[in-house]
């Protein structure tokens, strides 16, 4: 029961990653000056993007419709000869990949996040122990199980 129960968490995890990734990337992508959810463009001043356009677009595709597809795949367990295709782990179903990918993904952008604009903000340290998060469940041994391919 817990182990069903940890992979629930990890999929819960993961699509609460893409409702903020894709509402967090419509709404940069949709206002490049941040100001529809608080962000100011001084915050880009030490970085390359003059405006908040290029991290909105990234946001949208890596932490949203990326974790999507994990989910999904996660939940139903479809196979996908094309989505195997970027799983360097053949023993192991690609949404199982794909869900390490996530955690990892969510970890690096906080971390370029921190390094480009500075941290201390509160979302920062949520995001970043959601990613770790979503790293320990993906390699719980019973997870890994879970998703290995059966011959």
């Amino acid at each position: 029961m817990t182990k069903k129960i940890l992979r629930y968490l990890l999929i819960v995890l993961i699509v609460i990653i893409a409702i903020s990734g894709v509402s967090g990337g419509v709404s940069l992508m949709v206002d490049p000056s941040g100001a529809s959810i608080h962000l100011n463009t001084s915050l880009l001043e030490s970085t390359i993007f003059h405006n908040f356009l290029v991290p909105g677009i990234i946001l949208f595709l890596l932490l949203g419709i990326f974790p999507f597809i994990a989910a999904f795949g996660l939940m139903t367990r479809k196979k996908s000869k094309f989505l195997n295709r970027f799983n360097p782990y053949k023993k192991k179903h690609w949404a199982w990949a794909y869900s390490l990918y996530c955690g990892i993904i969510l970890v690096l952008w906080i971390d370029f996040q921190v390094m480009m604009i500075g941290g201390g903000y509160i979302l920062q340290s949520i995001y970043a122990t959601f990613g770790v998060i979503v790293i320990v469940l993906t390699l719980i041994p019973s997870t890994i199980r879970f998703y290995k391919i059966k011959k």
